[in-house]
């Protein structure tokens, strides 16, 4: 776990994902359409194939956000 400059660790993830439910329930929505895509389908079908590129982006961009709004956290809490 990476700490700020004054030893401040990291805050939790769920109290992250509290702060931007919204995002974080559309990345869920659009996960869940693809993965049910791709159960609909199966393997025989290029949906299938294709359904893998936005659950791999979603990963991404969760990932992208939590450092985000970490980062606004321990920047926000140096000013305390």
């Amino acid at each position: 776990m990476r700490s700020g400059r004054h030893g401040a660790a990291r805050p939790p993830v769920g109290v992250l994902i509290q702060q931007d439910r919204v995002d974080f329930a559309l990345f869920a929505l659009i996960f869940v359409v693809a993965l049910a895509s791709m159960v609909f389908t199966g393997p025989g079908s290029i949906v299938f194939w294709l359904a893998f590129l936005p659950m791999i982006s979603i990963g991404v961009l969760v990932w992208r956000r939590i450092e985000h709004l970490a980062r606004l956290e321990l920047r926000d809490s140096e000013f305390l």
